[in-house]
This record gives C-alpha cells, structure tokens and sequence, in this order.
C-alpha cells in the first residue's frame, strides 16, 4: 500500500512539474514587451493608434498624417525608399509592414539586420478589427485594442443586418478621370459600399483599378455615381456627368463627392464614416 502511495505521489508530482514548466514556456513565449515601434504603411500607423498603443511608435512611413500627431513621427522614408539608417538610429524592437505593399528585399534585409518583422495583410473589411486586436496583443495593450475591436465588428453587423434584405442598387465609383478609372469587387471602399446593399457595375474585374469608359458607364447605368479622387477635381468630374441624363445617377440626382480621405484605408475611419455612406446609398435606392 505505501509503494503503491508513493508511486501515485510520484507521477502527480512529475505532473504537476510538467504543467508548470510548460506554463512558464508559454509565458515566456508570449512575454517579450514591444516598446519601440515602427510603421510601414500609413494604415499601420492608424491601427497602432486604435490598438491603444500610439506612445510606442517612434517612427513611420510617409503620409502617416492620421490621427494629427502622427504627424509628428520621424519619417522612416517612403514605400519604394526606406531610410534603412534612419531605421537602425531609431532603435525598433518591432516593424509593421503590410506584406502586398512593401518591397519584399527591403523586408528580407531588415530581417537580416536583426529587426523583429510583423507582416499584415487586410483584404476583408472584418479584417479591420482582427488587426487591431492582433496589434494590441503584440504591444500589450489589447484590453484597449479589444474595446475598439468589438465597436467596429458590431458596427458592421449592423449595417449589414439593416441593409442586406434591402433592394440592390448599382454604383460607380469613379477615382481619376483621364483615363477614367474605378476600382474592382475586391478594393475596401467596394466592399464598404457593398455592405451598404449596393452592387459595384465593375465587380468583377480583374484588375484592382481598372480603366474604363463612358460608353460602358452609360450601358451598366448605375442608379448612384461616388466620386473619389481630391477636392480640387470632383466638382469638375460632377460636371462632367450632368452631360449625361439619361443615366439614372445623373437623372435623379444621385451623385455624390466622398471624402477620400475616411475611406482610402483599411482602418477603423473607414468602418466609423460608413453609415454616412449608406445613408447616400440608400437615398439613391429611395428614389429610384
């Protein structure tokens, strides 16, 4: 009887020891805090901001100009030019680059060099608040990364709820004029107005931006035309289409100027500026 004790003692012991060794790894595993951080995408420097944890960027990429303060960040060098010194002087524990976007050498160098690289790669809109999150428990700082998280997947179920039984209206959404050019099914702001119960004329092409022409406009007749593109040209494009009545945008008057600069990226802007665009596209379907 007392060996028998024993020997059950013995094996919850090396049990126990087991579980906590392996406790203690994953603690370590996931232990390493990330303090000093940098950006190579204007949109990663936006998701650090939602993740909570902004006071550990010490540099990003050009045209991180959102929240205002980021602004302020030392410029890291451009999409197609990183300052690798300006990289090595500011001392990164961890870079963010998004993976489509930046030169897959200059990331395979940097690696070289020693830098921690975190890839991302957004492609859905629920993509959005699944980055957040990931940021936050990278930076320690996911309760806040969470909260924000959750605001912006209840924000999309709501719309979606709202506006997914609702008639299917047809848009264009217009980002240069010369060439003419549009976005496919697959780019942000098509997949943000989609959730809006619309469906884009130019969904299925192939290419992300493609060219198209008024002739294939006027024959997809879309009942709503969304005009990207800066300030100094969309009132010219607007005119442009009142050329053209016999479409039904232009007949019932549905066309309209989109800030550009809430739905360019695949951030929480984007998800926070989205009723607004639904309560144009569903103008559009009122008066159809």
């Amino acid at each position: 009887m007392i060996k028998s004790i024993f020997s059950i003692s013995a094996k919850q012991t090396l049990l126990l020891s087991f579980l906590l060794s392996s406790l203690l790894w994953m603690n370590g595993a996931h232990a390493t805090s990330y303090e000093r951080v940098i950006t190579l995408s204007p949109h990663l420097t936006e998701m650090v901001y939602s993740a909570g944890a902004e006071s550990k960027l010490v540099g990003a990429i050009a045209y991180s100009n959102y929240p205002n303060s980021a602004k302020a960040l030392p410029i890291i060098g451009t999409y197609n030019a990183l300052n690798l010194e300006k990289i090595i002087q500011l001392k990164p524990d961890i870079i963010l680059a998004w993976q489509s976007s930046n030169q897959p050498k200059v990331l395979e160098r940097l690696k070289q060099m020693g830098f921690k690289i975190e890839l991302f790669e957004p492609r859905k809109l629920t993509d959005i608040p699944h980055d957040i999150k990931r940021i936050g428990t990278l930076l320690s700082t996911f309760q806040a990364a969470e909260i924000n998280a959750k605001k912006l997947t209840a924000q999309l179920q709501t719309l979606k709820r709202q506006y997914q039984d609702l008639p299917k209206i047809r848009f264009f959404y217009q980002i240069w004029d010369d060439p003419m050019m549009t976005v496919n099914g697959t780019v942000f702001i098509s997949q943000a107005i989609e959730t809006c119960g619309a469906e884009n004329i130019f969904a299925q092409q192939q290419i992300l931006a493609p060219e198209v022409d008024t002739e294939t406009v006027l024959k997809r007749n879309p009942d709503v035309i969304l005009l990207g593109g800066e300030d100094t040209v969309q009132k010219i494009w607007y005119q442009n289409w009142l050329k053209w009545p016999q479409i039904n945008a232009v007949k019932n008057k549905q066309i309209y100027l989109i800030n550009t600069n809430h739905f360019q990226r695949p951030t929480a802007r984007l998800i926070n500026h989205l009723p607004e665009l639904c309560q144009q596209v569903q103008q559009a379907r009122q008066v159809r």
